[in-house]
């Protein structure tokens, strides 16, 4: 790529073996050492748990469903979700390295101080995604959907959206220099001009963004 930068893909065990039950291998984790690695789950549910710190390594989520999860400190560490339940999750001081989203649904997803680092969002619908003060650090938002999606104090040193819907994102304290926007949907954002200083945009593109301006453009 043009940037420089390479995701760095998930490992994970050759062999995922047995189907677990999510939830009683969370709270079998919590009453040990708060961590999980190796397991799959398919079509589980998790929600309503409260805890200190949770660590999962190497896991594969399969449809399984997210609900209120409450923990002073999370990480997911070389995980695969796939069409996973994530809808309106509210999580704080979370961490994601060498993580995999695939079609899956995290419409109101709610993320506060997290750290993603290497993670790819492919064919997602994440409508009304709100980010605030996280960093993304190599991480790509692939034919995804994320139309009024916020985005506040945002540090995004290496991101890329790839043929991504962001209609109507707001942007807050969130630059947006250097970010090749070209290939997605950008109408009727709410951003600053110094935000969206740097950021490469088609001449289609630049119509859409002209009410910034303060002009009209006429034919």
């Amino acid at each position: 790529m043009a940037d420089g930068w390479k995701l760095n893909q998930p490992v994970l065990p050759k062999d995922p073996g047995e189907i677990y039950a999510l939830e009683e291998a969370v709270e079998q984790a919590l009453n040990e050492d708060g961590e999980l690695h190796g397991m799959r789950f398919v079509g589980e549910t998790l929600g309503d748990l409260e805890g200190k710190t949770l660590e999962l390594s190497g896991c594969v989520f399969e449809r399984c469903t997210f609900g209120q999860l409450d923990f002073g400190r999370m990480s997911f560490v070389d995980c695969v979700f796939e069409k996973c339940e994530l809808s309106n999750l509210r999580i704080t001081s979370a961490a994601f390295q060498r993580v995999r989203f695939v079609n899956c649904r995290m419409t109101g997803m709610e993320c506060m101080r997290g750290a993603l680092m290497s993670v790819a969002f492919e064919d997602c619908m994440m409508d009304y995604l709100s980010l605030s003060e996280c960093k993304l650090d190599r991480v790509i938002f692939s034919g995804c959907r994320l139309r009024e999606s916020l985005w506040a104090d945002v540090k995004m040193p290496k991101a890329r959206f790839q043929n991504t819907d962001l209609s109507r994102a707001q942007w807050m304290r969130t630059p947006l220099s250097g970010m090749d926007l070209s290939t997605c949907q950008i109408a009727g954002w709410n951003v600053s001009l110094f935000d969206l200083k740097g950021a490469k945009v088609t001449a289609a593109q630049v119509i859409e963004l002209s009410g910034l301006l303060g002009v009209e453009i006429v034919s």
